[in-house]
Parts: structure tokens; C-alpha cells; sequence
């Protein structure tokens, strides 16, 4: 990661290239991103679980970070998120079903597990292997469906704020929608 610029008395945070340089290195969250590489070596919140509430239910599309995705209970109950494109033709997944264990392709008929793993390809089985698109684990804690973005050997243990893991009857969780980066949201809350 490249370091931030310096500031001095000679330099203003409000004003200058420096310091237009620097909110965008602060802002951007992307991958490959200086600040998208931080936030992802944590678990980060990704959805309401009741959002994607039945296993083989209706996938829903989530924006993270930049990343384009979708989230979806497979036929065990358990949440996934993975990209929302298919790798053969970069078709959307949210026009695919969803069944028995995974994300089924609208367009030729891929079918991709939580994981982003291929498990069916009904042309070629032979090419799944080659097939995968990206997954992030998932956990649920306390009504939310948190994921893991980061580099899968930098994994730290699963999110345990305190009210994370308090019993559900002593949980209400909500979210609302803030037309405003991050850093903006956050900047009244620290």
C-alpha cells in the first residue's frame, strides 16, 4: 500500500492537489484500492439475514465495496455471496435460479455454489474447474450476514462485537440507506 501524502504547515488538508490526492486515496474503496485493502481484511456487515431469509430463495443484489454481487441462501440455509457475473459470458446471476445448492445461469446453464465454485456446467462438466467466479465466506451474527473480502491467508476470526452474540430476543437490527461514502458516515460517529 503507498503511503498517504505528508502534510505541513505549508499544506492545508481543505485545499491543493495533496490534499485532493489524499481523500481519494481515503474514499476509494475498490479492489486494489489503498482503503478498499484495509476495510477488507475485516469482516464487513453485507445484508439484513431476513433479506435473503428461505434457503433456494430469491438471490438479492449487493453493491461492496465497489463490487457488484449477489447474495443468496442455498438449499442447506447456508448465505453466500458471490459475484454477481457469471464467467462465461458475464451474464448477471440475479436473472439465474436459484437451486439445489446454487446460482443456475439463465444464459447456458452454469450453475455456481456459495463458494463461487462451479459445480455444474450441463455442456462440459469436464470444464468446471475452470469456471469459478469470486466467493467471499460468509457468517451470520445477530440477524446480520456479515462476509470476509480480504486475502483468504489474512482471515481473522469471525466478527465478535459484544452484541453480536447476545440471544436473538435481545436483538433488533435495521438499515438504512446513507447517499454518502464511508468516510462520510462516519466522520459525526468518532
Amino acid at each position: 500500500m503507498p503511503p498517504l501524502p505528508r502534510m505541513n504547515s505549508k499544506t492545508s488538508y481543505r485545499t491543493g492537489t495533496m490534499a485532493n490526492e489524499m481523500m481519494k486515496t481515503l474514499v476509494r474503496t475498490g479492489p486494489g484500492t489503498p482503503t478498499g485493502d484495509l476495510l477488507r481484511r475485516f469482516w464487513v456487515p453485507v445484508l439484513l439475514a431476513s433479506e435473503i431469509a428461505e434457503a433456494d430463495g430469491p438471490q438479492v443484489r449487493v453493491q461492496i465495496m465497489g463490487e457488484k454481487l449477489l447474495a443468496f441462501r442455498d438449499s442447506e440455509g447456508r448465505p453466500g455471496l458471490i459475484s454477481e457475473f457469471c464467467s462465461h459470458r458475464g451474464v448477471s446471476l440475479y436473472f439465474g435460479r436459484n437451486e439445489d445448492n446454487g446460482i443456475r445461469c439463465a444464459y447456458h446453464g452454469l450453475k455456481f455454489d456459495i463458494h463461487g465454485n462451479c459445480v455444474d456446467v450441463p455442456q462440459a462438466p469436464q470444464v468446471c474447474e475452470r469456471m469459478s467466479i469470486r466467493g467471499y465466506p460468509c457468517v451470520e451474527r445477530a440477524g446480520i450476514v456479515w462476509a470476509y473480502m480480504g486475502p483468504k491467508d489474512r482471515q481473522p476470526a469471525e466478527p465478535g462485537v459484544e452484541w453480536a452474540n447476545l440471544p436473538e430476543s435481545h436483538v433488533y437490527v435495521s438499515k438504512r440507506l446513507q447517499e454518502c461514502n464511508y468516510l462520510q458516515a462516519m466522520e459525526g460517529g468518532i
